[in-house]
């Protein structure tokens, strides 16, 4: 599967990727161990923590092409154990293309090294002295080939959408949801040609759908791919239209739905079984992140935020009560390392938010840092005290 590449010029997150041929290989073996063994060297080296290398694109194709090979007249019943496993690497891949892409274009134009360049380079990635390859890894011959690594692997999305897309027709997945996200992530980077195959592809399934999962997956896919999915605001189903909320980032009638969601915050992060790739941590994280990016006043997002605040613990500040408070205090300037004055004016709704906040004792007397920032970003003290007594005066000169 990897005999047109020359590993010797490719490298992952631990140097040469001469050990990653073997391993693709073993992607349409029998050897289950091996298999597993093969798709922790593609999470752990090929695709570090989400980066994109140089060997990370000819590894993709040959992921794109074990798909096909599993899809096909292979043993369906290995075939279904696979797919699911494959498929997902290939939305974990295509989710790091998305976010790399978006880097990338704020660079400026990369120079390819030179091969005399490229051969150092490799020479020092595998040597055995330590030094000589840190100073490898640090080099700008090394950061232009990552940065290269980018569009090379973009060029790989016609292949992976070949190989993802009889899946959708085919009962060697049972649940296609994890197929439906991976087709949406790569759609970007495809052809006109392919861009048509895939959305004809996701409404037909959004059309045939029954199981909340598969049609959570269908509308978020189709929304990322810019396919209407307004009609879906009026679905019966609250998971389905705060999925469509969230592809509709100038609708009232979106913005009022997060917000309808996000008031029963255990639920929404009980929707799925499975969980759609679109929310990598709560559910509740993901809706609130989208209403806050919309010209929504805080009066009106209140009730979520009283909602959301009774889950909120010192480790969730970043994800919710913390950005829900510099929501509450836009005009509040924080500047790294310096304490803001407080605010000047405190209005109704955003002192009953901070009383939801003194209420959940959990929040206070931590260490936790990030939980002390949050109040420091607009202007306030991290001491439970202090701000019940400041609401109590307020109230009182009202």
């Amino acid at each position: 599967m990897s005999e047109t590449y020359d590993w010797a010029r490719l490298f992952h997150a631990y140097g040469v990727a001469m050990d990653t041929p073997a391993h693709l290989e073993a992607l349409v073996g029998a050897d289950a161990t091996a298999f597993s063994t093969a798709m922790e060297h593609l999470y752990g080296a090929v695709l570090h923590q989400g980066t994109i290398y140089p060997a990370t694109g000819p590894a993709i194709a040959a992921v794109a092409r074990a798909v096909s090979f599993w899809s096909g007249d292979a043993d369906q019943k290995t075939a279904s154990a696979r797919l699911p496993v494959l498929v997902e690497f290939l939305d974990a891949a295509g989710d790091s293309l998305t976010l790399a892409g978006k880097l990338l274009a704020s660079e400026g134009e990369i120079v390819p090294p030179s091969g005399e360049e490229e051969r150092e380079l490799f020479e020092a990635l595998a040597s055995d002295d330590e030094e000589e390859s840190e100073e490898a890894w640090a080099s700008p011959v090394a950061g232009a080939l990552m940065a290269l690594a980018i569009p090379a692997l973009r060029q790989q999305a016609n292949p992976v959408l070949e190989g993802l897309l009889p899946l959708m027709r085919s009962d060697a997945v049972a649940h296609k949801a994890g197929t439906v996200g991976a087709l949406a992530r790569w759609n970007d980077s495809s052809t006109p040609q392919y861009q048509h195959r895939v959305a004809t592809a996701l409404r037909s399934f959004a059309d045939d759908a029954t199981q909340r999962d598969d049609r959570a997956a269908a509308v978020l896919a189709l929304g990322t791919v810019g396919a209407d999915v307004g009609g879906w605001l009026a679905d019966a189903d609250p998971a389905i239209r705060a999925c469509a909320a969230l592809h509709l980032p100038h609708s009232r009638q979106a913005a009022e739905e997060l917000v309808r969601a996000l008031t029963r915050p255990e639920e929404a992060d009980q929707w799925f079984e499975r969980k759609p790739s679109s929310f990598p941590m709560h559910v509740r994280f993901t809706l609130l992140n989208s209403l806050l990016q919309r010209e929504v006043s805080f009066a009106a997002i209140l009730p979520a935020a009283i909602a959301m605040t009774r889950l909120s613990t010192p480790y969730t500040a970043d994800s919710d009560w913390g950005p829900l408070l510099r929501a509450a205090f836009p005009e509040v300037e924080f500047v790294p390392g310096e304490y803001p004055p407080a605010p000047e004016t405190i209005g109704a709704p955003q002192r009953q938010f901070l009383a939801a906040l003194v209420a959940n004792e959990g929040l206070w007397g931590t260490n936790v840092g990030n939980a002390g920032l949050a109040l420091m970003r607009v202007g306030l003290p991290y001491d439970r005290q202090a701000i019940a007594v400041s609401l109590q005066e307020r109230t009182g000169d009202e």
